[in-house]
């Protein structure tokens, strides 16, 4: 009798374990067919909030990232380098993502999309970069500036030195979200690679004009109207590089905020080391509302590099010890505190770090590090909008210093100065500011260079600087 009602319970297991095994080899058969478009292993990680669920698919990354312009829309953000580490996210130590990569959009909007206001009630991982949920840009403002985010519901990591990437979602990942996946990148893995070509690069602002809107700058400084004001000038090249392969630039600079977007208008291409704004939720265990963690790391204080290492210390110690840049940082760190504290708790504005120095691979920078708590029941999104555009990027005061930059640069920013970022599904956030950045449409690509000038600035030092930032840009094939 006992046999006999256990025979349905080992009938069950037996077909599991037989369906299994077809899959497993099914799997195994695609593989061996096509190592390109193998599927691997999916696990979860139940320990923090949000619970992952991932997918391995074999898949070279460093292909991936050369064969990118083969899409036809996308977004990548680029990790930040405390944050690479997901060695808890797969049976491989040693595997750690430098990029996120969205391919399947599900919507769009014009408008800042909410962040969510969940309660976590486990621990969070607040070191952890985009899963699921918007990625946009909010352009400079001006005339024709826009906002445009698009959603997705999954998306995948990228280690360029990794023979795989990963698939993570909030949601357990089915058979049509790995089909989906692959069908995208099927396009362009096997695709003919293009090898990146140098391109020419013009100034559209000769070193004489740039002078002249550097006089009147000083005029404005000197009438008191601002203490700092940002003054920008762009390079343009006629090629249509909405289609060009950005792999060397994003391993050269390796940057902590760089980005792509593509859409059917343009690529914008950001090799930023600037965040705008970071929003992490906080666990409490005092109180059942939700509390947000405000983190803003705004530049001020630029020196290039130098190939021989003893030169190139001694640009980094006179940056950091330079009263000039010192001075200029701690006005842009003042009026950031000002803008964080309109929706903080009160007495929440710390300043955790003061002109740290940070050396990337074609300048040295100093950067200051700004905290906050949002205030209760405040929506998180009036937080970005208190502090956009960046005040390193503007000016102090900021208004009247964005008003003598529309008079007196040549152009429109469009998204030079915006920024790029994501809100997460988790209740996360994190943006950058684009600086370090190209703008390619139909009609060319536009590269901006800028600097904050004060009272006792040199234009032909503030116009090196400008070199100094984006020739290396230039410089690199795409």
């Amino acid at each position: 009798m006992l046999i006999c009602r256990c025979l349905p319970f080992f009938h069950t297991k037996l077909r599991i374990m037989v369906t299994k095994r077809l899959w497993m080899y099914t799997r195994s058969k695609e593989a061996a067919e096509n190592r390109y478009f193998s599927v691997g292993y999916i696990l979860t990680n139940p320990t923090k909030w949000p619970v992952m669920f991932t997918c391995k698919l074999e898949l070279p990354g460093a292909k991936i990232l050369k064969t990118l312009s083969y899409l036809d829309n996308f977004s990548l953000l680029t990790i930040p380098h405390r944050q690479r580490h997901y060695s808890n996210l797969t049976e491989d130590d040693h595997f750690k993502a430098k990029y996120v990569i969205a391919i399947n959009e599900s919507e769009s909007t014009n408008q800042l999309p909410p962040l969510k206001t969940r309660h976590h009630d486990r621990e969070t991982d607040s070191k952890g970069c985009f899963v699921s949920g918007w990625i946009g840009l909010l352009d400079y403002p001006g005339s024709d500036s826009q906002t445009s985010f698009r959603r997705y519901n999954s998306s995948l990591l990228i280690d360029p030195d990794s023979d795989y990437c990963i698939i993570q979602s909030p949601e357990p990942i089915t058979d049509s979200t790995v089909a989906s996946y692959l069908e995208t990148l099927k396009h362009c893995m096997t695709a003919t690679q293009t090898t990146p070509s140098p391109r020419t690069w013009m100034p559209e602002q000769t070193p004489e004009q740039y002078t002249d809107s550097f006089a009147k700058v000083r005029e404005y400084l000197l009438s008191g109207d601002c203490y700092q004001i940002n003054l920008a000038t762009p390079f343009f090249c006629k090629d249509d590089l909405r289609d060009c392969n950005p792999s060397e630039l994003l391993e050269t600079f390796d940057a902590p905020h760089g980005c792509i977007i593509k859409d059917s208008e343009r690529t914008i291409i950001s090799v930023s080391p600037e965040r705008l704004l970071k929003i992490s939720p906080k666990t409490s265990k005092t109180s059942a509302s939700p509390t947000f963690q405000l983190e803003t790391r705004p530049i001020k204080g630029t020196a290039p590099r130098h190939i021989n290492s003893t030169e190139d210390a001694r640009l980094a110690s006179e940056l950091r010890t330079s009263p000039k840049n010192q001075a200029e940082n701690l006005m842009i760190v003042d009026l950031l505190r000002n803008d964080l504290s309109i929706h903080a708790t009160p007495g929440s504005v710390r300043v955790p770090e003061l002109f740290t120095l940070e050396s990337h691979s074609n300048v040295h920078h100093l950067v200051s590090t700004i905290t906050a708590t949002l205030k209760a029941d405040t929506p998180a999104t009036k937080a970005i909008e208190a502090v956009f555009p960046g005040g390193s990027i503007t000016g102090a005061p900021k208004k009247r210093a964005m008003e003598i930059i529309n008079e007196l640069e040549p152009a429109e920013r469009g998204a030079y100065c915006g920024s790029m970022g994501y809100i997460d599904d988790s209740g996360q956030c994190d943006f950058n500011i684009l600086i370090r950045t190209i703008e390619a449409k139909e009609d060319g690509a536009t590269c901006w260079g800028g600097g904050g000038l004060v009272i006792d600035s040199d234009a032909d030092d503030e116009y090196q600087e400008i070199l100094n930032k984006v020739t290396k840009i230039l410089d690199t094939p795409l």
